[in-house]
């Protein structure tokens, strides 16, 4: 349970960790200003918790630029303008929607900066333009008021409505929020032209739903995304204050950059980094590039210290490859081309008979080892040791028959963290670093654990027929010594490999009873151990050591025939336990694909972050749960 535990807190830690940037959530350009040489002006909006101006950083051309100065777009006399859609459609009369649409719209007017402008668009069965463009808060308080819900939706007719309202005001920096509750049932135009328009007045869009009824957030979604806006929902009305507060929020985010260009190129690539978060956009000098003509394609920060994020990452990047390459390349080589020690070849005769052919074919390897390898391993070595760690590595190589010694798989391990770590490093992430390290360096250790289990396992299948060869040896007339050599004849790998190097250690004076308790230790074969133990209480006392020895053979293929029975029987559990931990996995996936934006919320907002973790870790402990529920010993 300690080691559940720990495992699970590591878990929601690991969510936590990429609980998202210090600074922002999202950033984007919307305007790049060239028109007054050597003076550029760039429009940044940032969606998320404000920044900090120091946080702003530009390279122009690929080159740093040191004398930027940045300013809250409220700062500044640039004009903003801010059209809300509200639907008034007659399911906005349930729940009293439309009032708190109207309580939230009246606040959202509240906040206006005093270089704003707003106008009203609502939509029911047709659109309406109910004020245009006034920064008077009283008028709009008034419009709001008018409002009343019935008839159809035009959610499609009312969005290009509000962006001919933005293209023609050129002047206005253009923003489209837009409440609405169900789908569009009745507009003349669709959702390509609807977006088409909003892209054509180069407006961001801020989408707030309220699912019920036949309400769909795909179209929100979709506009939001595409302009790199911001789509928020709530099913319930008294929260839509809240929402607004946020779209509020993410739109006085909003940041004018001005720089001195150093550039003579005809063309200007920016690169805009705020805090762990960067975009960039391309620009003609001497012109004003804005909406999707900037190309704000969003590129999330590696996370990593500046001196990470410049061209010499690549080489770091290709350096740290090629020595982990070689370092496994080398221990790859340790294991297929090392020198057999004068021990292993004075041990040979001993455990394994070999023909004259087999002596003939035989060729010695070539020492690989180099001295900094050598000198690797060996310090791998002081340090497990130091720590336990090098008899609990030895033990499963042991069991797993893997012809390694455990400094070297200890410093194989090291090698694959390292490998996972230059994985972590091309995510551009630093955590990614740590976490890829982390999950490299435990794939050896699972791969160790499922050979040896898988090689357990047989052993423990062979035991019975393995002691009523032994018993039958022993009535031919046969010692215990001579049945155990003949049985190891005659069982394959692993119990014969096993018996042979028991017998190899008793030829070179171990007692066999000894030798054979130690194959049990080391194979971790409890029912082996028992037959030990009776091999041990006969050669003490006396006795009939066949029929001892047949008797046990009987009670293990009982137990092992009860302990078929008891897997089939839990058979249905284990499905249902693997159906069910395999079950949200597999339909997050399938949603995350299907539709992105939907489940962007988990990885996005905090919430969604802690949620996420919350809902690992008790799926982990149900799994777990119900695999302890049906594991029966035999």
């Amino acid at each position: 349970m300690r080691r559940l535990g720990a495992a699970l807190a590591l878990v929601f830690l690991t969510i936590l960790a990429f609980a998202g940037p210090a600074f922002a959530d999202d950033v984007s350009i919307r305007k790049v200003d060239t028109t007054a040489p050597p003076k550029v002006t760039i429009a940044a909006q940032v969606t998320g918790r404000t920044p900090d101006v120091s946080s702003f950083k530009v390279r122009e051309n690929g080159v740093p630029v040191s004398n930027v100065a940045v300013k809250s777009l409220n700062e500044t006399s640039t004009p903003v303008g801010v059209v809300l859609v509200i639907d008034t459609s007659g399911s906005m009369r349930a729940s009293d929607k439309i009032n708190q649409a109207k309580q939230a719209a009246k606040q959202f007017v509240a906040r206006k900066s005093p270089n704003e402008q707003f106008a009203i668009v609502a939509f029911s069965d047709q659109p309406r333009v109910v004020i245009n463009f006034t920064s008077n808060e009283g008028l709009l308080n008034s419009a709001i008021d008018a409002l009343s819900a019935s008839g159809e939706t035009s959610l499609y007719d009312a969005v290009g409505i509000a962006a001919g309202l933005l293209a023609n005001q050129p002047l206005l920096q253009p923003n489209i929020v837009i409440l609405s509750d169900g789908a569009d049932t009745v507009s003349t135009t669709d959702l390509a032209a609807a977006k088409a328009s909003v892209l054509g007045a180069k407006a961001v869009v801020f989408a707030v739903g309220l699912p019920g009824g036949d309400f769909a957030a795909g179209p929100l979604q979709d506009l939001a995304s595409s302009t790199k806006g911001q789509y928020l929902d709530t099913t319930d009305p008294t929260t839509l204050s809240a929402k607004f507060d946020i779209v509020r929020s993410s739109i006085e985010n909003q940041y004018e950059i001005t720089y001195v260009s150093t550039t003579t190129k005809p063309s200007i690539h920016i690169e805009l980094e705020v805090g762990s978060l960067a975009t960039h956009a391309d620009v003609a000098a001497g012109s004003i590039s804005s909406g999707s003509n900037t190309q704000p394609k969003i590129v999330k920060s590696s996370g990593v210290p500046s001196a990470f994020t410049s061209s010499t990452s690549r080489w770091i990047a290709v350096v740290l490859v090629l020595v982990a390459v070689a370092l496994l390349a080398f221990g790859l080589a340790l294991l297929v081309l090392r020198e057999r020690s004068a021990l292993d070849t004075a041990l040979t005769p001993y455990a394994e008979r070999t023909t004259d052919s087999d002596d003939d074919d035989e060729s010695d390897g070539s020492m690989v080892e180099t001295a900094i390898m050598r000198r690797a391993i060996d310090t791998t070595a002081r340090l497990a040791a130091d720590r336990g760690l090098l008899e609990i590595v030895e033990g499963k190589l042991e069991q797993a028959d893997l012809t390694l010694r455990p400094a070297e798989m200890i410093f194989f391990a090291a090698v694959v963290a390292v490998l996972g770590m230059v994985v972590g490093f091309a995510l551009q992430r630093f955590l990614g670093v740590l976490i890829a390290g982390f999950v490299f360096a435990l794939a050896p250790v699972a791969i160790l654990n499922y050979l040896a289990k898988r090689r357990m396992t047989k052993f423990t299948a062979q035991l019975p027929d393995t002691l009523q060869l032994l018993a039958g040896s022993l009535r031919a007339g046969y010692s215990l010594l001579q049945g155990v050599d003949s049985v190891a004849q005659q069982v394959e790998a692993p119990m014969g490999k096993e018996l042979q190097r028991a017998l190899s250690e008793a030829r070179l004076g171990r007692p066999i009873e000894d030798a054979l308790e130690e194959l049990a230790a080391r194979m971790g074969s409890p029912d082996f151990d028992w037959a030990v133990m009776a091999i041990r209480i006969q050669r003490e006392v006396g006795g009939n050591l066949a029929e001892l020895l047949q008797t046990v053979a009987e009670t293990m293929i009982a137990r092992e025939r009860l302990r078929r029975d008891v897997n089939a029987l839990t058979a249905e559990g284990k499905i249902s336990a693997i159906v069910l931990g395999i079950l949200p996995v597999g339909l997050g996936v399938f949603l995350f694909v299907v539709n992105p934006d939907y489940m962007k919320i988990l990885f996005d907002d905090s919430t969604g972050r802690i949620l996420l973790g919350g809902s690992i870790v008790l799926a982990c402990a149900g799994y777990y749960w119900m695999m302890q529920m049906i594991k029966v010993d035999i």
